[in-house]
């Protein structure tokens, strides 16, 4: 990794979340996100094939699944998750709620582009395609 000034992070959205991509792609061993979950919206569950996962809830409540067990995740608290594990997460919440993803290797920030650059409303077929492109599999909704 080569050492550099970086610009302002991309900003993208998709599925009532605003994401910061703070840092991802080629520059990057880690992808590294701010993520700011819309009330009512989250990620269904899911396997991420090739990555491995950091989440740090900062602000507002967040249920949280991994494998096959459901939390309410607060301030503060923290989630791993190894690469081809489930979860997912929703804000059941009327505020919003915001947290910091890390994940290795840097792919994931490409997956929310992707995402963000689909036609509203989503196809199912589209989805289906962009997770399979990147080892994304959606288990839960």
């Amino acid at each position: 990794m080569q050492s550099e000034f970086c610009e302002a992070a991309e900003v993208v959205q998709f599925a009532g979340m605003t994401v910061q991509l703070i840092s991802g792609g080629d520059a990057s061993p880690v992808s590294v996100m701010d993520m700011n979950i819309a009330r009512h919206c989250g990620a269904p569950k899911h396997k991420s094939l090739d990555e491995e996962k950091i989440f740090t809830l900062v602000e507002g409540q967040l249920e949280f699944t991994l494998c096959d067990t459901t939390r309410v995740l607060n301030p503060g608290d923290r989630v791993t998750v190894a690469r081809g594990d489930v979860h997912g997460f929703t804000n059941r919440l009327d505020q919003n709620a915001r947290m910091f993803l890390v994940s290795t290797p840097a792919r994931h920030d490409r997956f929310f582009r992707a995402m963000a650059a689909l036609p509203v409303p989503h196809s199912p077929e589209s989805v289906r395609a962009l997770c399979a492109t990147f080892r994304q599999e959606i288990v839960g909704l």
